[in-house]
């Protein structure tokens, strides 16, 4: 989908003001009905072209602050990721699955080998 400038959208809403006929303006300015329709609600609604902000998409991020956590994770000694999740809770005041420290802790880069700790 075609991102439109905001003087493409001011010179097509002008045209349609002055015509008041969809058809041409989309034509002339090669956007489709839906769009030209939806600059002048926008404008309608917020008295400019200015695109709404977007929303952001997808899970919320499960660790809020990754530098605290980084630096929680050099601090404390574990052998298991498991032994995590109660020292998290404690630290940070929310609690987050197995998964998403699983996840963290691969993405810091850390491994360990048989019997030993992180690091």
């Amino acid at each position: 989908m075609p991102k439109y400038s905001i003087e493409i959208r001011k010179a097509a809403l002008d045209a349609y003001k002055k015509t008041d006929y969809k058809v041409a303006v989309c034509k002339q300015f090669n956007i489709s009905r839906v769009t030209l329709d939806a600059w002048i609600k926008l404008e309608e609604e917020t008295g400019s072209l200015q695109p709404k902000p977007s929303k952001k998409r997808g899970a919320p991020a499960h660790i809020q602050d990754w530098e605290a956590f980084q630096s929680f994770v050099k601090n404390n000694k574990f052998q298991n990721i498991s032994d995590l999740i109660p020292l998290f809770e404690k630290e940070f005041g929310y609690s987050v699955s197995y998964a998403v420290l699983v996840r963290a802790i691969h993405v810091l880069g850390l491994r360990r080998r048989r019997g030993r700790f992180y690091a």
